[in-house]
């Protein structure tokens, strides 16, 4: 008898971690278990144990047998959003010790609501916490934009620069020095000299995190990653100790923000390129899935219990961020677009001093939790408001294995809400849910029609662990091609990340102006691909001689003066001059997409500012078993239950169906309840939902 092989993906958020175990024929295995924020490997591990007793094996068992684990986190997030990093020092060039402070003037609305932004001057920029003042040095060296050295670099200032930071209490320091990108030797031998006399200090130099044109951003970026660096060594270490020990002997994969696997090794010293780790997975799983199911244009609104996630696949490649935003400080490496908000199952409503409701930012977490997980937790929540309004049943959530209390969530909302409010119970519970509803609506169509973007073209996919149970509202209210809830949409992110290709992207900044040069932009191009083959062949990831890769390349432009580019997709393969010409024939199009038909003028003069590679190593992919299509009415198997639904303005006898009972091609006729063991999805009256060959449940209105 063949033993089987197994695949592990696991997704750690803010409120549960997520499992999902492939095995060698693609049969599927899913788990969650609560998050653990005091150590986020306990919760890794937990989820691990539950996948593992379901398969009716040991943990031991299951890692032995397993070929890869993969890993996303929000240790990196945490750590920054709370100021739990590192003491971490900066060096700069003398004379720009204060580009972090000066920032730019957009750092003062970053993340802000649009009735925020009103109050523009009362806002303040990035808080430098991470990197206060006392802890920046200067020193004498200077390159030039060409990378000419101009005043070359004193070994024994460094040396005494880093002494006084180390001897003040860091122990990361960050080193960003004028124009690095285009001569990195000068940071590399500031890390070489630091190294020497303090080993254990984390260094993160700029020409290696963001060598990209933007002062500001640039050290951004690299002092965000030492600030990072101690808090995410440390825990993928622990965790890849705990795997190690339960029996798995390869290497532990960690999702990157660019939307791919890295080993760990690699991953660790690229902190903050974990900011968007959980996320990027969720769209690349949709990217997978719209090109099996035929949309090559995807929404992704993911729905946990911090927060809603919403990302963009468009034309089947997903979105990367013009400008990374975490905490008000701007980034500039590779991460795929994903716009968050605090509106999710554990957000905590709240009346505001006006005596409005609110719904989040704030969430209860996975400790203590909403009310009703009985934890202690005493403030109202949007999972507690499902309950009241008899949407999640407290006796099936996850399944059983975890019953709510009904009656915690009430007295929950009837003392923090409706008794403040003078409103019903219910009332104020459907208040509570009709204000989350409108929020995620209202991002989608930031996301979407604020970019210029028709909803209409796209399919939307409704994952995360509470996605099945808002999507019938705020789909509805967006306007989109289709409405998908994925199987495993609860885990959808983990079984990505089960599956993801291993994927190194480079960029840097080379700025040209036209007419371009072939032999200039091959160069560029090709020394971004070479080290990108590196990095991948040093993981072990090129095989069959390096015929299993894939290329993307692409261009930063501009006309010459202006501020903002746009990216250009360029073919992968020789560059000549007549890929020089179709470039700019290329930015001329993507621009006019933009800013509007009439926009370009072919006669001005056009900048190349930075070049990217995207260099992936095929992974294994996953094979989606295909049902048989039947047709007629699903059967409710189990008992009905009153909801609330506001088109009825009450409670409503509702039909409840087990979604493992249903058959593809089987339709159902709203109001309904579709309840599965990590998930629950309400369908509205007058919507109705079909499966479909994959199992995938298609919402229509």
């Amino acid at each position: 008898m063949t033993t089987s092989t197994y695949r592990i993906g696991v997704d750690t958020g803010g409120t549960f971690t997520d499992c999902i175990v492939v095995d060698d024929r693609g049969t599927v295995t899913a788990a969650k278990a609560a998050s653990t924020p005091q150590d986020f490997s306990i919760g890794v591990m937990d989820s691990v144990a539950r996948a593992a007793k379901d398969l009716g094996m040991t943990v031991e068992q299951l890692l032995g047998q397993t070929t890869r684990f993969g890993h996303g986190t929000t240790v990196a997030t945490n750590a920054l959003l709370t100021h739990t990093g590192a003491v971490t020092g900066l060096i700069t060039t003398r004379g720009h010790e204060d580009a972090l402070f000066m920032g730019r003037i957009k750092q003062k609305i970053a993340g802000l609501d649009e009735d925020q932004i009103h109050d523009f001057l009362l806002h303040d920029k990035a808080i430098p916490g991470i990197v206060p003042r006392k802890l920046i040095r200067g020193i004498n060296e200077r390159v030039d934009h060409k990378g000419a050295v101009v005043v070359a670099l004193s070994d024994d200032e460094v040396r005494r620069v880093s002494r006084e930071l180390v001897e003040v209490g860091c122990d990361a320091i960050g080193v960003s020095l004028l124009w690095s990108y285009m001569r990195p030797a000068h940071e590399q031998r500031v890390r070489e000299l630091i190294l020497a006399q303090h080993p254990n200090v984390a260094i993160s130099i700029s020409s290696e995190i963001a060598p990209v044109l933007g002062e500001y951003e640039r050290t951004a970026s690299t002092v965000v990653n030492a600030y990072l660096t101690k808090k995410v060594d440390g825990y993928i270490a622990a965790l890849a100790d705990r795997l190690r020990k339960a029996g798995f002997k390869h290497q532990l994969m960690v999702m990157l923000s660019n939307g791919g696997v890295a080993p760990a090794d690699d991953a660790r010293k690229r902190a903050a390129y974990l900011l968007a780790s959980g996320p990027a997975g969720g769209v690349i799983g949709a990217r997978n899935l719209g090109q099996v199911l035929g949309h090559a244009n995807v929404l992704t609104t993911d729905v946990g219990g911090t927060s809603f996630d919403v990302g963009l696949v468009v034309d089947g490649q997903p979105e990367y961020a013009r400008e990374p935003l975490f905490d008000k400080y701007h980034l500039s490496f590779p991460m795929i677009d994903v716009v968050s908000i605090g509106s999710g199952g554990g957000s905590i409503a709240w009346i505001d001093r006006a005596g409005f409701l609110k719904v989040g930012p704030q969430s209860a977490g996975a400790e203590p939790g909403p009310a009703s997980y009985g934890r202690g937790g005493t403030d109202p929540t949007v999972t507690d408001a499902n309950v009241v309004l008899g949407r999640i049943d407290p006796d099936y959530f996850l399944g059983g294995t975890w019953k709510l209390d009904r009656r915690l969530a009430e007295k929950a909302i009837r003392e923090r809400i409706a008794e403040p409010l003078s409103l019903g119970l219910e009332e104020a519970a459907i208040g509570i849910i009709d204000i989350l509803d409108a929020r995620m609506a209202d991002l989608v169509r930031r996301v979407t029609i604020g970019r210029g973007l028709d909803p209409r073209n796209f399919a939307l996919f409704a994952i995360g662990g509470a996605g099945p149970l808002h999507v019938g509202a705020y789909a509805r209210d967006v306007g989109v091609k289709a409405v998908i809830v994925p199987s495993y949409a609860s885990e959808f992110s983990a079984l990505a990340i089960a599956t993801s290709e291993m994927l190194v992207v480079n960029k840097v900044s080379s700025p040209m102006v036209g007419p371009f040069r072939a032999a200039a932009v091959s160069e560029v191009f090709t020394r971004l691909e070479r080290d990108a083959v590196e990095q991948l062949r040093r993981a072990g990831a090129v095989t069959n001689g390096g015929g299993d890769l894939s290329t993307l390349r692409a261009a930063d432009m501009k006309y010459k003066g202006q501020v903002h580019d746009v990216s250009v997709p360029v073919p992968a393969g020789a560059f000549t001059d007549a890929s020089a010409v179709a470039m700019a024939d290329r930015f001329h199009e993507r621009y006019e997409a933009r800013y509007g038909k009439g926009t370009t003028n072919k006669n001005a003069p056009i900048e190349a500012m930075s070049f990217e590679v995207r260099v992936a190593a095929k992974g294994q992919p996953l094979r989606l078993a295909r049902e048989t299509m039947g047709s007629g009415d699903a059967t409710a198997t189990r008992p009905m239950r009153a909801v609330y639904f506001r088109e009825t303005k009450g409670f409503h006898e509702t039909p409840v169906y087990d979604r493992d009972a249903l058959k593809p091609g089987q339709r159902i006729a709203g109001p309904a309840v579709i309840e599965a063991p990590d998930t629950t999805m309400l369908v509205r009256p007058g919507q109705s939902v079909r499966m479909d060959e994959y199992r995938n449940l298609t919402l229509s209105f």
